[in-house]
């Protein structure tokens, strides 16, 4: 197939606005990852739409073509839709940009190596996500939808300090606050506005317990469970992700992967790589968040993997998932946003 690949950070889709050093930094781990995996499949034309800005020279590939953006994103975006058999997305669900790109190339007539725009929205909005949730009675946190004129300390009082509050569509640990007694709830709230420029935010009871995440392969129906991953989350009133490790060995690591395949049967249209947040407690694994696309736990699951991660994304929206005794995993692989934000002032290095 003719593939076109597309991390909308590194693609020009936020054109010049100001992007931080972090989500650049994930950007770019998820697109050379990928790129590697993909240009191992001699069988694949890649096209890469990049913006030259933010990813500096680019190692030459025979089976690779590189297009820059030029003056119109958009346009440009169009245009390699039309040259291509099927594209493989990364980009945020904020403000319904991956729903909006997939959206695009299901209307061209052309496979969408991911998740269907359908189960993108549903994902990108968390409380259409965690409304789906809770009709499977899959444990995800209660949560209120807030916004200015609301009354929140009832609410706060109700689900439990301490509480966080996110924006509806957010991305990662994007202005993910936390208020710990109610004397922090309304500033928090008020600063989480200032950030994010939305008056709807989500406040949601605070989980205790290991952040971690599983990342899971389906083809829309049947779904497959890669890993168990550890998240590097920190801070007390403001949480940031920092990177993490694969796998991660629990107790709860069976439970994780029955709560990945509930979530798949609970949103439909999940197809690809599927990265499921969540929260394990001492009994339970609490979901969090539902990311329809790539995550950086890529990053490091392809290195332990003895297979194919790429050749594993296409295989599921075609249908086919390897067999669960073929999957193993070998060593463990870490992991850091911080590190590789510190050396962005190069090109990719997807040839490394």
């Amino acid at each position: 197939m003719r593939i076109l690949v597309h991390e909308s950070i590194t693609g020009g889709g936020l054109g010049s606005s100001a992007i931080a050093p972090s989500l650049l930094a994930e950007g770019r781990m998820m697109l050379e990852a990928l790129l590697a995996d993909l240009l191992r499949l001699p069988e694949h034309e890649l096209l890469l739409l990049v913006d030259r800005e933010r990813v500096g020279p680019i190692p030459p590939h025979p089976r690779l073509r590189v297009r820059d953006i030029g003056g119109d994103y958009h346009d440009a975006f169009r245009k390699a839709v039309d040259d291509v058999d099927s594209a493989l997305l990364i980009a945020p669900e904020t403000g319904g940009v991956l729903g909006g790109l997939t959206a695009f190339v299901e209307s061209r007539g052309k496979l969408v190596l991911g998740s269907s725009s359908g189960a993108v929205e549903c994902a990108g909005d968390k409380m259409r996500t965690h409304r789906a949730l809770r009709a499977r009675r899959i444990p995800t946190p209660e949560t209120y939808q807030i916004g200015r004129s609301d009354d929140l300390a009832p609410r706060a009082r109700h689900l439990g300090y301490p509480v966080v509050v996110k924006p509806l569509d957010g991305v990662g640990c994007q202005t993910v606050l936390i208020a710990r007694r109610e004397t922090e709830l309304r500033p928090v709230f008020l600063s989480a506005v200032r950030e994010t420029g939305q008056d709807t935010h989500l406040m949601q009871h605070y989980i205790h317990g290991v952040h971690a995440s599983v990342s899971v392969m389906t083809d829309g129906v049947r779904s497959l469970p890669l890993t168990l991953n550890r998240q590097e989350i920190r801070g007390r009133n403001r949480l940031s992700y920092h990177g993490g490790r694969v796998p991660l060995d629990h107790p709860l690591s069976s439970l994780a992967f029955r709560r990945a395949e509930q979530v798949v049967t609970a949103i439909s249209g999940l197809k690809g790589y599927v990265g499921l947040d969540m929260v394990l407690t001492e009994r339970d694994a609490v979901l969090i968040e539902v990311n329809p696309r790539l995550t950086t736990s890529y990053v490091g699951i392809r290195r332990i993997l003895g297979q194919n991660l790429g050749a594993m994304i296409i295989g599921a929206a075609m249908g086919n998932l390897p067999d669960p005794g073929t999957i193993e995993v070998v060593g463990t692989a870490t992991f850091s946003t911080r590190l590789r934000a510190s050396a962005d002032g190069g090109g990719l290095r997807w040839s490394a």
